[in-house]
């Protein structure tokens, strides 16, 4: 897998899990809330991860919501924006 389709794969496990915590990313950097340095930022911390399979299964598998897994290296930047 090339560089850019695995950013791609993880902007969208990011954009997933964030739709899944009732957070609308790309409306929040619209309203100045979130920049988009942070969601390349929030990408990154995904591209780490050593589980980006399983949290693909929990998004294809889980409802409108679920819970983050503990290991989402974003956790802390859901729970942030979450309470804006």
């Amino acid at each position: 897998m090339s560089y850019d389709s695995k950013r791609d794969a993880h902007t969208q496990l990011v954009l997933g899990m964030a739709d899944r915590q009732g957070l609308d990313l790309q409306e929040m950097i619209l309203r100045a809330e979130l920049s988009e340095d942070q969601i390349d930022q929030a990408v990154d911390r995904c591209l780490g991860c050593t589980q980006p399979d399983a949290c693909k299964c929990l998004l294809d598998s889980a409802g409108p919501q679920l819970n983050l897994p503990d290991y989402c290296r974003n956790g802390d930047l859901f729970d942030q924006l979450g309470a804006k």
